[in-house]
């Protein structure tokens, strides 16, 4: 994108429930040599809160249903800004989720909603090594409650779905496509 002659910013989502593949998508897109920055695992972006006291949960533990029901993953909409106010040219990917989305889409130029069946996020949680959430059934029974929900919320909000159930290099191709309108 072009305004008189310079190369503008553009800010991306790219987002999905847990097990369709954030981080899978952010590590293609930076070796087909874009930026993307998993936003998940900036320390300090994203907190685990309380719902009842708004506090950070201390002692969380990822297979306890009842402690994840009473939390929220709260994404800093100042450090976020900051972090977005950082890419002073081109287009820079920020991959992952916060309960807080409402807030925080406005801050991006395009949402790119990553989504699978639940036979396929299944088998993602319970056989990938870089995250251990969601590895329960009683986990898993409860991402799946609200994954229709979400993913609708999501779309109507703007996303542009992208099906996972694809290779990543398929999937990177396709985002790049969408966010540059490349051929």
């Amino acid at each position: 994108m072009t305004h008189f002659g310079k190369i503008m910013n553009k800010s991306i989502l790219v987002t999905g429930i847990s097990g369709t593949g954030k981080s899978t998508i952010a590590n293609e897109l930076n070796n087909q040599g874009y930026k993307a920055i998993s936003i998940e695992d900036i320390e300090g972006l994203c907190t685990i809160i309380n719902k009842k006291t708004g506090k950070p949960f201390k002692n969380f533990d990822i297979n306890n249903i009842e402690m994840i029901k009473q939390s929220d993953w709260i994404c800093n909409k100042k450090k976020l800004q900051l972090l977005l106010r950082k890419n002073s040219k081109g287009i820079v990917f920020y991959c992952g989720s916060s309960s807080n989305f409402d807030e925080i889409l406005p801050f991006f130029d395009k949402i790119f909603l990553l989504k699978t069946s639940v036979k396929v996020l299944r088998e993602r949680l319970n056989t990938r090594t870089s995250n251990k959430f969601g590895r329960t059934v009683e986990v898993q029974k409860w991402v799946f409650g609200w994954k229709n929900w979400w993913e609708a919320h999501m779309k109507e909000k703007g996303a542009i779905v992208i099906n996972v159930s694809r290779p990543p290099q398929v999937i990177a191709k396709e985002i790049i496509k969408k966010s540059t309108n490349k051929r």
